[in-house]
């Protein structure tokens, strides 16, 4: 090979080396995408806690049905501890970023977040304690993320039962003082019912819960996600 051909191919690796860089930088920098999670009460009378909200890869869950809750999911469910679970979220390998709406969040009400995530984190979780209850929180799981700049996506989440603490729905054992201001700040081992993660009964009126006050039918919570950058 001469040495004028040797020269012209190493000009021409460099110069598509220079288009790869051109062409890779844009991408990378559009990579982080940030979306405007609004969460609405849909209940008549339970106040929802601060809501937490995580976008995630598509492989990651916050909790599943039939197996036990996490400490974070049992602190959230039972004592209004919205900012453990989001401490414990954050520490995870495949969640991305991890926010805690403003609250609490009264029936009819809704807050708004903003969160990032990158090309890889498709989902997002938002999850808050339904305060007038044992252990029963209000979640969306793993809703899809909207792909185009616009897109809005609406996810409906029902009630679980954190399966951690019986549900004697009496108020000396529930968030004092009922409405959405504090947390209890710690589990009662006396009330502990080990038991794993389930959709919610509701409320059955076994304590001073009143159904036709703290009850609910269907859907209790309302996520609407849209992409904003």
């Amino acid at each position: 090979m001469t040495l004028r051909r040797k020269i012209g191919i190493l000009a021409s690796v460099a110069a598509m080396a220079a288009t790869l860089v051109v062409v890779a930088a844009p991408a990378q920098a559009h990579s982080e995408r940030t979306y405007e999670i609004t969460i609405e009460n849909l209940t008549d009378g339970q106040i929802l806690t601060p809501a937490v909200v995580a976008t995630h890869h598509s492989s990651f869950a916050a909790f599943r049905k039939g197996r036990p809750a996490s400490n974070g999911i049992q602190q959230l469910a039972e004592n209004g501890g919205a900012g453990i679970l989001a401490a414990e979220l954050d520490g995870k390998r495949r969640v991305a970023a991890v926010e805690v709406s403003p609250g609490p969040i009264a029936p009819g009400d809704s807050v708004t977040v903003t969160v990032t995530a990158p090309f890889w984190a498709r989902r997002a979780t938002v999850a808050a304690m339904l305060i007038c209850t044992n252990d029963g929180f209000a979640s969306v799981s793993r809703a899809r993320l909207p792909f185009w700049m616009g897109q809005e996506r609406v996810a409906y989440g029902r009630a679980y039962d954190a399966g951690t603490e019986i549900n004697t729905e009496d108020y000396n054992d529930l968030v004092p003082p009922c409405d959405g201001e504090g947390q209890t700040g710690e589990s009662n081992p006396a009330l502990a019912e080990n038991g794993v993660v389930r959709n919610h009964r509701g409320i059955t009126g076994i304590g001073d819960l009143d159904p036709a006050v703290h009850g609910w039918t269907g859907p209790v919570v309302k996520v609407t996600i849209v992409r904003t950058g």
